[in-house]
């Protein structure tokens, strides 16, 4: 049985906050919040835990009913979303822009993998930033994808 999507709304000041949590998959439905998204809208995806093929085209239509003129901004991405939006056209809508998002490393000493959570500014010239390993203090963790790939949607 799978644990579906849930979405949750809030207003914030002038942006209408919208999470997403579970997995965007072929029983997703963003039915709920369909004629919703105007103005200044954030999609947060701290939740989601997996997106398939399916979910990636039903995600992708229902951008294509979102207002033309809401202001959209991508938050909290996780790897798998980011991957989406480096490959999929049409996983962003053109002027969206995404805030902060997670990114892979890996520390040699510990050898554990960590998702490090950055903002799109933290990445200059198309370099990672350098991260700290949390369990070992002062040792310096690898980033673990090609940087030019992945921060693709950076440009």
């Amino acid at each position: 049985m799978s644990e579906g999507l849930n979405i949750t709304t809030s207003q914030v000041e002038d942006q209408l906050v919208i999470v997403f949590s579970g997995l965007i998959d072929e029983d997703s439905s963003f039915a709920e919040i369909e004629g919703k998204v105007q103005g200044s809208v954030v999609f947060d995806f701290e939740g989601v835990s997996l997106i398939n093929s399916c979910g990636i085209r039903e995600w992708v239509n229902f951008l294509e009913s979102v207002d033309k003129s809401a202001k959209l901004t991508y938050r909290n991405c996780r790897q798998i979303i980011i991957e989406q939006v480096n490959m999929v056209h049409g996983f962003i809508r053109d002027g969206a822009t995404i805030e902060s998002f997670y990114a892979p490393y890996y520390c040699e000493s510990c050898d554990k993998e960590f998702k490090i959570h950055l903002k799109v500014s933290d990445v200059v010239g198309g370099k990672a930033p350098v991260e700290k390993c949390p369990d070992c203090s002062n040792k310096e963790l690898e980033f673990d994808a090609i940087e030019e790939q992945y921060f693709q949607f950076i440009k």
